[in-house]
């Protein structure tokens, strides 16, 4: 570790010839620890999730463990650098990723941007650590990207933290799949736009595992409909407006149960007997839904209405027919469902 001689130490004029010639070396190795200043880059290998650079550089080109595709860097243990000292890091391979990770424990770990992982896979793409005691925090990283790049896809693809910032413009019948949000990271933005012409094709967004966008965990985007989502570190949400399915689906039984809050129109599987317990959720003024029910192929089943409900007309009783309950929450007090029933014709 190079240790740079104090204040005036030159001016002293009881130095010696040799303590000249240490402090000169010492002032050399501290200025070839900035990024830059030594003319080679360190070449390094991630062993065992780490590295450890001998302090005779600020660059850093990282391999992964044994020419892997991708390995995790947790630590880089800073033994050889003073603190306060930066070092600058890319990958050695673009066709193998070394992925940053966030706030690991031990000594070298890396607190990053959003408290996200950072995935080298592209030897142009840099980050900037400073050394504070045994940790080691983000300065910058680049190279910087405008913000709100547009990309094209036309097949399935995975955002990652890499992605933040990006708007995806989406054609063709594709799902776009979610990194789990805690490797995403807080803070996280994006935006997904399906450009499509073509009326049945859709764009589904599909969290990692039971992770949610607006509280569900698959969501389909029709033509010419776009959001923005944004990531906490552990679900994603919409801030262009709460994601609901056009279409969500209601199992028939003697108990039938409806959440308005997920969805602003559902069917009810065939009745087949009748509905004597009609749980309908409440919601926020104006919540409108529209519920559409079919008889079997016996017919004269009834549906009960909800709690506190209020509609007008009735259900179509006739073998096969169909019909829609459409209904809007009025609250200022009223607070209650009101509507009306529709028979659809045979």
């Amino acid at each position: 570790m190079a240790t740079l001689p104090a204040l005036n130490y030159a001016t002293d004029s009881a130095r010696t010839e040799g303590e000249f010639k240490a402090a000169f070396e010492a002032l050399l190795a501290g200025v070839k620890q900035i990024p830059g200043a030594a003319a080679p880059e360190l070449a390094l290998t991630i062993s065992g999730g780490a590295i450890t650079p001998p302090g005779s550089g600020g660059i850093l080109v990282v391999d992964t463990e044994a020419a892997a595709s991708t390995d995790d860097l947790t630590n880089i243990v800073m033994t050889n650098y003073p603190d306060n000292a930066t070092i600058l890091v890319r990958n050695a391979n673009a066709s193998r990723s070394v992925v940053l990770r966030h706030a690991s424990t031990g000594s070298g770990q890396m607190f990053l941007e959003r408290g996200a992982r950072m995935v080298l896979d592209d030897t142009l793409k840099y980050i900037l650590l400073a050394r504070r005691g045994n940790d080691l925090y983000e300065v910058c990283r680049g190279p910087q990207v405008p913000s709100m790049l547009t990309v094209a896809k036309s097949s399935n693809f995975t955002i990652t933290a890499a992605d933040h910032g990006k708007v995806f413009l989406c054609t063709g019948n594709i799902t776009v799949n979610f990194d789990p949000a805690a490797n995403i990271g807080n803070g996280f933005v994006c935006g997904v736009v399906n450009v499509e012409t073509t009326l049945l094709n859709v764009t589904t967004l599909r969290p990692n595992g039971f992770e949610t966008i607006d509280g569900v965990t698959q969501f389909d985007l029709p033509l010419k409909n776009g959001t923005q989502i944004v990531c906490n570190g552990s679900a994603f949400y919409s801030t262009t407006g709460f994601l609901m399915p056009k279409l969500k689906t209601a199992t028939f039984g003697a108990t039938l149960s409806v959440d308005p809050n997920q969805g602003e129109y559902f069917e009810v599987s065939t009745l087949t007997g009748n509905v004597t317990t009609f749980n309908l959720n409440t919601s926020f003024n104006g919540r409108r839904v529209k519920i559409r029910f079919a008889q079997d192929a016996t017919g004269g089943r009834t549906v009960a209405a909800p709690s506190g409900a209020k509609i007008a007309g009735s259900l179509a009783t006739t073998a096969l027919q169909v019909s829609h309950l459409d209904l809007i929450y009025v609250g200022g007090g009223v607070n209650r469902w009101e509507g009306a029933w529709t028979q659809i014709p045979l």
